[in-house]
């Protein structure tokens, strides 16, 4: 977890032979960049209704909703102060990251959607989820039942063996790889979204951010509704509440010990998995809320079949939400071409999602080649909840443990 696995470095040789990828990068920068205007023109936004109301109406509401009392400006400096908590992170993110931050920004810069800056968002949420104390209850949810499965069905051989070789797609920014490398295993986590790479870059290998020197944020301040309190949005959580570095350190390990085997793999999960090189090289792969992120959900498990070793394990736990589910058809659309030919705007991964049961899903895991071990359905658990909002989404998610069947005709493949 040193300076190999910098995110900066594993991106720059490739970012020098791809324009797109640099297109991208910049986006997902100013994005960052621009949190905190967003976040105060959100406010702006609310005092302009508030301001527009009736007279008679506005002379009911509290102090701290008229503009220009002494309430109303704490409001707003509580408000400006988190935005500027938040924009320090995400510099921070930048700067680790060698990337110009909003300090650096001139005036000029174009300005980006409101899609980018709800993903900035979901990183500042997704850092809370991971690695703050905070997240513990939530993350307990979920990586609980996924470590004691991985325990009991991928077991550490004793001295002298090396332990199970692990992958984590969808790592976010990186907790639950980072537990199972604590637990004794090779482990590799894996992320396509830039947003959460930048992130997991950072928490993961900053010295600038440690448990003894640690950092504020408001991840839920662009949340307008279902508050309980004004104060609700503003709120803190501080990051990181361990150290990723001690954390995987077995404090038994001699001088001579190796150091954890613990990377980030940056990239599409089928792009780097659905590969020759891949074949039958991992003891386990381990899925948190993951599947369902497929653009097709049979060619993920497929490519995890073929990474596994003959006996391999998957572990998963999520729920099915499908997240390149398309539009449906209308009536005027007089064919499937026809219907694409109309929502061509669209990125073509919504056009190939199919929406399973897990009856369905489980039986093509069957069919692919594998033998369910472990399985319960209905398991509660939240993603990136605020716990003071009147609105939380619950997932009743199913959590199972499939095996690998042993093929003789795989075993040439493996043996290479």
């Amino acid at each position: 977890m040193g300076e190999e696995h910098s995110l900066s470095q594993a991106y720059q040789t490739h970012l020098l032979h791809d324009k797109e990828e640099q297109s991208h990068w910049d986006d997902v920068s100013r994005s960052y960049c621009q949190y905190a205007t967003f976040a105060l023109c959100s406010w702006k936004n609310q005092r302009c209704r508030l301001d527009a109301l009736p007279k008679s109406q506005r002379k009911l509401l509290p102090q701290g909703l008229i503009t220009g009392t002494e309430e109303s400006d704490q409001r707003a400096k509580s408000f400006r102060d988190a935005a500027i908590r938040n924009q320090y992170c995400l510099d921070s993110i930048l700067r680790h990251a060698e990337m110009p931050h909003s300090q650096e920004v001139g005036p000029t810069t174009a300005i980006v959607g409101d899609g980018p800056i709800s993903k900035v968002s979901s990183v500042l949420k997704s850092l809370a989820r991971d690695w703050s104390a905070d997240g513990k209850g939530e993350r307990d949810m979920t990586y609980e039942p996924i470590l004691n499965a991985v325990k009991e069905h991928v077991p550490i051989g004793l001295g002298g063996v090396q332990a199970p070789k692990i992958c984590v797609p969808g790592g976010g920014v990186g907790r639950l790889a980072l537990e199972i490398t604590a637990l004794g295993y090779r482990v590799q986590g894996n992320e396509f979204s830039l947003y959460m790479l930048l992130a997991s870059d950072f928490v993961l290998n900053s010295r600038v951010c440690t448990p003894e020197n640690q950092m504020e944020i408001s991840p839920w301040l662009l949340e307008t509704r279902n508050s309980h309190s004004q104060s609700d949005p503003v709120r803190t959580v501080s990051i990181p509440d361990v150290n990723p570095t001690s954390y995987i350190m077995n404090p038994e390990n001699d001088e001579d010990s190796p150091p954890p085997d613990f990377s980030m793999a940056a990239g599409d999960f089928s792009c780097i998995y659905d590969n020759p090189h891949q074949l039958c090289q991992w003891d386990a792969v381990v899925c948190c809320f993951f599947l369902d992120a497929a653009p097709n959900v049979v060619e993920y498990t497929q490519i995890i079949y073929n990474m596994l070793k003959p006996g391999g394990t998957l572990v998963n736990f999520g729920p099915l939400l499908y997240h390149w589910s398309g539009p449906a058809m209308r009536p005027d659309d007089r064919s499937f071409e026809e219907y694409r030919s109309r929502l061509s705007y669209l990125d073509s991964r919504y056009m190939t999602s199919v929406d399973l049961s897990w009856e369905d899903v489980r039986q093509i895991l069957v069919n692919i080649g594998f033998d369910i071990v472990e399985e319960s359905v209905g398991t509660r658990a939240l993603y990136t909840a605020d716990r003071r909002s009147m609105m939380n989404m619950a997932y009743r998610c199913i959590h199972f443990v499939a095996q690998k069947r042993v093929k003789m005709e795989c075993c040439h493949v493996c043996d290479e």
